[in-house]
């Protein structure tokens, strides 16, 4: 297990990387732990090198077929990140890791979109009332899609998300996810109205004012 080499973590977090098969999951682990100085170089699905898939039929296929763990730190905080199969045929994989998980980050593709198992897995963490954070992948492919996107999460899987980054020069190879601001009006009652769904003393300020600030909904995000 890679592991960052910073004092002792005071808090722990299981995190679970969810995906349809090929969005790209495994590629994302990757990169947060090297981000993090978990690992001194990213390795590939393709060439077999990368943490978490290390079984021979995972480096041969290139896909995850158990459950992995890789962890690094974050301030006072141990990430524990939980890599899972993204083919259906190890849903049962997949399930066993849901019970230790403090959140999950659900992985799409910004060319295939939602897909089937995508909808089973949205449907399941929500049964499990796991805090959730969608993660669009592949934003630099040919065909890549954004507000169209949007458009299919919100009918088929959360029908109150929004986005926290524009995305520049989609489909490209210089396409880049940029992060938006809670000092924008627009996108700070965008955040505020989502966030009020689920808690009631945001939404009575939403109706009734004044507003949250940018640091309300900062905490209430985190």
């Amino acid at each position: 297990m890679p592991t960052s080499h910073t004092p002792r973590a005071s808090r722990t977090l299981n995190i679970g990387i969810l995906a349809h098969v090929d969005a790209g999951k495994t590629s994302l682990t990757e990169r947060l732990l090297f981000d993090h100085g978990a690992i001194d170089r990213l390795g590939s699905v393709d060439s077999g090198t990368t943490q978490t898939d290390t079984g021979d039929i995972e480096r041969e296929r290139g896909i995850t077929v158990r459950s992995a763990v890789a962890s690094f730190t974050v301030g006072p905080a141990q990430i524990n990140l939980i890599d899972t199969p993204g083919h259906s045929d190890f849903i049962a994989e997949v399930e066993r890791a849901l019970g230790v998980l403090d959140g999950a980050v659900l992985v799409l593709s910004a060319v295939e979109g939602v897909q089937a198992q995508t909808r089973v897995l949205m449907k399941t963490l929500r049964r499990l009332r796991l805090p959730t954070l969608l993660f669009v992948n592949k934003i630099d492919r040919p065909g890549a899609r954004h507000e169209g996107l949007l458009t299919d999460i919100r009918h088929k899987l959360a029908p109150h998300v929004v986005a926290l980054t524009a995305v520049r020069d989609l489909g490209t190879r210089h396409a880049r996810a940029v992060p938006r601001s809670l000092d924008d009006a627009d996108f700070r009652g965008r955040v505020a109205e989502a966030l009020a769904e689920t808690d009631d003393a945001l939404l009575a300020r939403v109706l009734d004012g004044p507003p949250p600030t940018p640091a309300e909904l900062r905490a209430a995000l985190a």
